[in-house]
């Protein structure tokens, strides 16, 4: 596997869960990230764009990571009592001390793990 696909592995559940965000490979284009809704088994599909071009594992991964956090977010939301983010970034600082050991763990242990990919000699 390339560095690609193990960033694709690690963050496998989370695209998974995720209805809006997707990881496509173009041809002569290389990976990039889709927003839109999808369903494979619909007929029809709305509109989907492409959100961004990776030019290298680095931004996939960063990507990806923010894709975890708006996951992260939607799924804690009633607890956080925020109602959304310009960035999703600054969500690591809005943490409240209840979330903060789960969340500062899993992003720990995803950041270890993008580590380790990125590290996969092609």
């Amino acid at each position: 596997m390339d560095k690609y696909e193990e960033l694709i592995a690690v963050f496998s559940e989370t695209l998974e869960q995720s209805r809006d965000y997707h990881i496509a490979y173009m041809y002569q284009v290389g990976y990039v990230s889709v927003l839109g809704l999808y369903e494979r088994d619909s007929t029809q599909n709305n509109s989907m764009k492409i959100d961004e071009v990776f030019h290298s594992p680095e931004e996939m991964a960063d990507s990806l990571l923010r894709n975890w956090r708006w996951q992260w977010f939607y799924k804690n939301r009633k607890l956080l009592g925020c109602q959304d983010f310009e960035n999703i970034c600054n969500l690591d600082n809005k943490i409240p001390d209840l979330l903060q050991k789960e969340y500062r763990q899993s992003i720990q242990i995803l950041q270890n793990k993008i580590h380790i990919a990125l590290q996969v000699e092609n």
